[in-house]
């Protein structure tokens, strides 16, 4: 039995991906429960006569909102425990790192408890802005009060925490993309050691012609099907909420460009090796970053190349292959078809 603390901000598609998640556990045949703090904190709060209208748990008193807190961890502990061993059930926390609330930050976990817990892995779901900012309009305790801006401050901090309390316990940590396929978190809880290749490819090109994306995605289709866990950079895509305009969107052009590298750099640091797909007759800048921070990170860098020559193309690659299919024969020499079925 492992145990998973899945966070994420509001309007990420946390409760989503971890629904998915843990349907695709019990396709494989094993048990999980999925502990959701913030419901099962509702629930304390009524079991204890608190009545908390909607969308004002924020703006009760720091100690009411830690001792509910508390007794929510309580339980997930004793639940958590009665359920371990081995063939028992793993168990998913979905929780808050943190909450960006009044134009002010509040914490929303206990290193108490998670150190009881001791999780075998932390993962923090992200998603675009605009898929952000759409789930946030929709909720009344979130609409209109966050902008652009708050938005991408609230993830950025969301996966530092979570990140910095896994680094502190010595664990594993991963940013999945919300729209990731959902078999990934049960391959990490069952299989810690499962391959992860970091897909490259020029992402400019990709979005100007279908063929390309189809190839695209058809490439990283195979690979999973052969036993990768692959975390591909367009899973998350920020630049749609510049192509709409405006005052506000030109405002925080930086800071998107900026956390987007930062994104795809920690997509490769989680990742054990690179591959890059290159089909594109003009040299990416972006591509090659990407490798030149993977081959500085000690990293293997696979490429199926078919563009210009470059020596610093070949410089920061490990191998370079003719086609796919000279890249799946390596591969399973490799990795001996791991994680098929």
């Amino acid at each position: 039995m492992a145990r998973a603390v899945v966070t994420g901000t509001s309007g990420s598609g946390r409760g989503e991906y971890i629904a998915r998640a843990a349907e695709a556990i019990r396709a494989s045949g094993r048990e999980v429960r999925v502990f959701d703090v913030g419901p099962m904190m509702f629930e304390a709060a009524g079991n204890l006569g608190i009545e908390i209208p909607e969308g004002k748990i924020l703006n009760l008193a720091p100690s009411t909102l830690n001792f509910l807190r508390t007794t929510v961890f309580e339980r997930i502990l004793g639940e958590a425990r009665s359920g371990a061993g081995e063939g028992g059930s793993h168990a998913i926390v979905s929780t808050h790192a943190c909450f960006r609330w009044r134009r002010h930050l509040l914490q929303a976990f206990d290193f108490y408890y998670l150190n009881l817990l001791s999780p075998d892995v932390y993962a923090t779901v992200v998603d675009s802005i605009a898929g952000m900012r759409r789930r946030l309009e929709g909720s009344p305790q979130w609409r209109g009060r966050l902008g652009l801006k708050d938005m991408l401050v609230w993830r950025d901090e969301e996966t530092l925490l979570t990140k910095s309390i896994a680094d502190f316990q010595r664990k594993p940590f991963f940013v999945i993309p919300a729209g990731h396929p959902p078999e990934t978190l049960g391959r990490l809880l069952e299989d810690p050691s499962a391959p992860k290749a970091y897909l490259s490819y020029p992402m400019t090109h990709v979005g100007e012609g279908a063929d390309l994306a189809d190839r695209v995605r058809g490439f990283a289709s195979e690979l999973r099907r052969r036993g990768l866990i692959v975390f591909d950079p367009g899973e998350v895509e920020d630049m749609e909420i510049l192509e709409e305009g405006g005052p506000e969107a030109e405002s925080v052009r930086e800071d998107i460009y900026d956390q987007t590298v930062a994104r795809d750099y920690q997509l490769i640091d989680q990742s054990d090796f690179v591959i890059v797909y290159y089909h594109s007759p003009v040299m990416s800048p972006g591509v090659l970053s990407e490798m030149a921070h993977a081959f500085s990170g000690a990293k293997d860098v696979y490429v199926v190349f078919r563009g210009p020559e470059s020596p610093f193309f070949r410089y920061y690659s490990t191998r370079i292959f003719r086609d796919e299919d000279e890249l799946f024969s390596f591969l399973e020499e490799r990795i001996g078809g791991r994680g098929r079925g």
